[in-house]
């Protein structure tokens, strides 16, 4: 063939086709009217055929290579797929949270019950034998605990170290959280661990809490942020254990294709969990363990209950 002449004949066509895309990328199709987008796509279909032909015809390969680039660049445009924007992707995690969670559901029934065996446990154990106590709590924690049974709290406006108690408990609970999640792709035996020591520690102090007489105070006072960070870690450890669930019984996948099938309501199961945990730090920090009367507790602590059951069970996108 004659590719000079080829070129000389296709060349305008070929710039005219340059000239719109390059105004389909800076405006998204806006700066271009009804006519301007049919001459598009017809030069599309044209430029298509000129590459064929000239691949065909064994044409000079820089201009083989010249029309593929442009053709590439131009599939990339009018194909690429459509950009989320912000409200698009918090409608998507509204809805899509909830609706992972009910889907899930006998995973984060099995979390919980991991944590309560953990917390049943040494808490009948202390019952039936206090001493049995000093051998359970470990040095670390038995400040914190004599704190909690000498039932001293914060006056409402000692505020000094709250915003940096927020951020720490944030922080300490997002990383318990992800560990629980993170590590069950290790066939969900770390985030069992996990689930059943943090049970442990809650069964260890209510038994103590019980023999001092103020189990009541220890349920009164977690209730607020409880209700959250609770939350949070037994839907995190359902998302760990979906993982482990998956590499222990794969099926017909591989590991890692089972992985990646329950990967989206395992991430949109975290993400909500987090921010669980980011409300929970500020009521720990602002309101928990501060000397504000009994029954305003349990009153914000059942209203976060009702407010996150009804959430999980009743927030569902209507069909379209």
């Amino acid at each position: 063939m004659n590719v000079r002449r080829f070129v000389e004949r296709r060349q305008p066509r070929w710039e005219r086709f340059e000239q719109l895309l390059d105004a389909l990328q800076w405006s998204g199709g806006k700066g271009l009217d009804r006519a301007a987008l049919d001459e598009l796509g017809r030069l599309y279909r044209q430029t298509a055929a000129d590459l064929a032909y000239a691949r065909q015809q064994g044409a000079d390969a820089r201009v083989v290579e010249y029309l593929n680039a442009l053709m590439g660049r131009a599939h990339g445009l009018l194909y690429r797929a459509r950009r989320g924007s912000m409200r698009s992707a918090l409608r998507h995690f509204w809805y899509g949270f909830p609706a992972a969670v009910r889907r899930r559901a006998g995973y984060v029934w099995t979390a919980i019950a991991l944590t309560l065996l953990g917390a049943l446990i040494p808490f009948l154990m202390i019952v039936a034998n206090p001493a049995v106590a000093d051998a359970l709590v470990s040095p670390q924690w038995r400040p914190v605990f004599e704190q909690w049974k000498s039932g001293v709290q914060r006056q409402p406006g000692e505020t000094g170290m709250a915003s940096i108690m927020s951020s720490f408990y944030f922080v300490n609970n997002s990383r318990v959280a992800m560990l629980a999640f993170g590590l069950g792709v290790f066939w969900g035996i770390p985030t069992v661990y996990l689930l059943m020591t943090n049970g442990f520690l809650l069964g260890t102090l209510a038994g103590e809490m019980y023999h001092v007489g103020k189990l009541g105070f220890l349920l009164v006072s977690i209730y607020p942020h409880g209700v959250p960070e609770l939350g949070a870690v037994f839907l995190c450890g359902g998302a760990g254990l979906m993982l482990g669930r998956a590499m222990i019984a794969p099926g017909d996948f591989t590991r890692s294709e089972a992985v990646r099938q329950v990967a989206p309501d395992a991430f949109l199961i975290l993400a909500g969990s987090l921010m669980l945990i980011l409300i929970a730090a500020f009521t720990e920090a602002f309101f928990s363990f501060y000397a504000f009367p009994s029954w305003t507790k349990f009153l914000w602590g059942t209203v976060a209950l009702v407010a996150l059951l009804g959430y999980l069970l009743g927030v569902r996108e209507a069909e379209r």
